[in-house]
């Protein structure tokens, strides 16, 4: 699946850590940060009526799931433009995901009646994502000090995500009006674009800036009802650029959305940025 063509759901810059000390404040500077990260993903999400729902929305939940079991495709990037303290950055992320955890949670009958569908009665639930994030921000270092930095920033987020589901009873579900085929599939895209504002930074750990932690965080809503971005970890500055580990968590809830009602990735991410 995705996520997250996460150019940037960084998505942000997470793998992008300020410099220790002041730019020249007269010239431009990049970064670009091939990075991995390793999720676990898990959503609900609810398809539009189909034939095979008797016309009624399907709810379903995905995952928990581990990244590695189910991935399929990945690209992410991340890369920084700096001048003095102004900064623009973006994170771009392409997931395929396949083979999801699935769980067929309820069907909406022709009176609006939303039935919940025994476990018991499923033979076989499967489903898969794919898509992508991006995000673009803009920041401003407010305050660099010998112990580390802090840059609030704003910018825009956009998720693409397309999911499908296919699924086998053991006989056709009919229930207070609800019917659900004894096999079907329906599949459906989203798109979500979310202003977000948010700050981060480093806080160093020793007195030449070498090690330090990065963090980041930022909250957003638009097409979302909100949506949810945290980062921290540990770096190491080289000459040539930087090494990170960290732990990344974005979140998503979509209050009445065409298809994501709740997305969630959170796991640990490497990266390494080249400077120049």
């Amino acid at each position: 699946m995705v996520f997250l063509f996460t150019a940037a759901a960084g998505l942000a810059r997470a793998a992008l850590p300020a410099s220790p000390a002041p730019p020249d404040s007269d010239g431009w500077h990049f970064a670009i940060a091939p990075y991995l990260w390793l999720p676990n993903v898990s959503g609900d999400f609810r398809f539009s009526g189909s034939s095979s729902t008797g016309g009624g929305n399907l709810d379903i939940g995905m995952g928990p799931d581990s990244y590695l079991q189910n991935l399929q495709f990945l690209l992410m990037l991340q890369a920084e433009a700096r001048k003095g303290n102004w900064s623009i950055f973006g994170d771009a992320i392409y997931l395929d995901f396949n083979r999801q955890d699935t769980t067929l949670k309820a069907v909406t009958a022709g009176n609006g009646t939303r039935v919940v569908v025994p476990r018991d009665v499923a033979t076989d639930v499967g489903s898969s994502m794919t898509g992508g994030m991006l995000q673009l921000a803009a920041g401003y270092t407010a305050l660099r000090a010998p112990w580390g930095n802090i840059e609030p920033f704003g910018g825009l987020r956009y998720l693409n995500l397309s999911a499908s589901a296919h699924w086998t009873l053991s006989t056709t579900f009919t229930q207070q009006g609800a019917t659900l085929a004894r096999q079907g599939s329906v599949s459906q895209t989203e798109n979500l674009v979310d202003a977000i504002i948010g700050v981060r930074g480093r806080f160093n750990l020793s007195r030449n800036g070498r090690w330090y932690v990065p963090y980041y965080v930022d909250v957003g809503s638009g097409s979302s009802s909100y949506t949810l971005q945290v980062s921290a970890g540990a770096a190491y500055a080289a000459k040539w650029g930087d090494i990170q580990l960290t732990y990344r968590y974005v979140r998503y809830e979509v209050n009445g959305g065409e298809l994501i009602q709740r997305l969630t990735f959170k796991g640990p991410m490497l990266g390494m940025a080249f400077r120049f």
